[in-house]
């Protein structure tokens, strides 16, 4: 009796998405063998990039790698440009994320080449954005912003406005590594406009943290420390504990830089408790360091 490899991609996929890794991996494995004695190079593709996000989602880039090359040695065969382009994104993400920024570029400008050709506007759009994160991460803002505002003009395509605040905090990124503080603020102030309009009140907070950041870099900490107030009262809000430990930390930060000794100190062991409630060692002790290296 033959098995049907389409079921046992359903099952692959129910595996990934209850982040089941080796299930998905086993069941995409036995998918594979299934098409490759058919010759069905779209189902091998279809097995093979399955095969890289199961890596990619641990963080094995390498391996992710290595499937995202073999899916791309067949889909080049096949003149498949929807799997040649899932392969491109791929290997940029994977090389993002080993921050090997150069060859990341490679694959997305690659990415963005092909998704022009097919009218993909969300592939162009992902492409241009992550071209500008890469050269944002590379403290090379002028082209970072460039790119920010080739994929603001995809954004007004397709009227997404998650979209539209992630360009407006990127481009804001870019003024304020280039310590362009007023520019920066212009467009956090638009990305927290966007935030409330979609009611999403970690992108409302986190644009608020932006402002917050942008009032130090300008001198004015009372400023600073309401947005990152308000920036904490939404993440009470939300419940998010990361969010609330990196705004004690902040505000912390703001008290230090106005010589208020004790309110940084009462503000550093809150976010320690926090720290030890989420079980973070990498935030308990940045909040030790944080008090330890406050001035006598």
């Amino acid at each position: 009796m033959s098995i049907d490899p389409e079921k046992l991609l359903d099952k692959a996929d129910e595996a990934f998405d209850s982040e089941n890794w080796e299930l998905a991996r086993k069941k995409f494995k036995k998918a594979m063998k299934i098409f490759q004695k058919a010759k069905d190079g779209k189902g091998e593709c279809i097995c093979l990039i399955g095969m890289a996000e199961t890596f990619s989602s641990v963080g094995d880039w390498e391996a992710s790698m290595k499937f995202y090359n073999q899916c791309l040695d067949i889909a080049n065969g096949l003149k498949n440009e929807d799997d040649i382009y899932a392969c491109y994104e791929g290997l940029g993400d994977a090389y993002s994320s080993m921050e090997r920024w150069d060859k990341a570029k490679e694959y997305y400008n690659k990415g963005l080449k092909l998704a022009k050709k097919l009218n993909d506007k969300e592939g162009e759009f992902s492409c241009l954005i992550n071209i500008a994160h890469a050269y944002s991460s590379i403290q090379e803002w002028d082209p970072a912003i460039n790119f920010f505002n080739q994929s603001m003009d995809i954004v007004k395509i397709l009227s997404n406005p998650e979209l539209e605040y992630l360009c407006m905090i990127g481009i804001g990124d870019a003024y304020f590594g280039s310590e362009q503080w007023n520019k920066a603020l212009e467009y956090y102030e638009k990305a927290k406009e966007i935030a409330m309009v979609i009611k999403n009140l970690d992108d409302q907070a986190s644009s608020l943290e932006s402002i917050g950041d942008c009032m130090i870099g300008l001198g004015n900490i009372p400023d600073a420390f309401e947005n990152y107030q308000a920036a904490l009262e939404l993440a009470k809000k939300s419940i998010n504990l990361e969010f609330q430990f990196t705004y004690l930390i902040k505000i912390g930060d703001a008290y230090t830089s106005d010589n208020q000794k004790s309110k940084a100190l009462e503000q550093y062991k809150k976010a320690q408790a926090l720290a030890k409630r989420l079980k973070i060692s990498e935030y308990i002790e940045l909040a030790q360091e944080c008090m330890d290296n406050l001035p006598d």
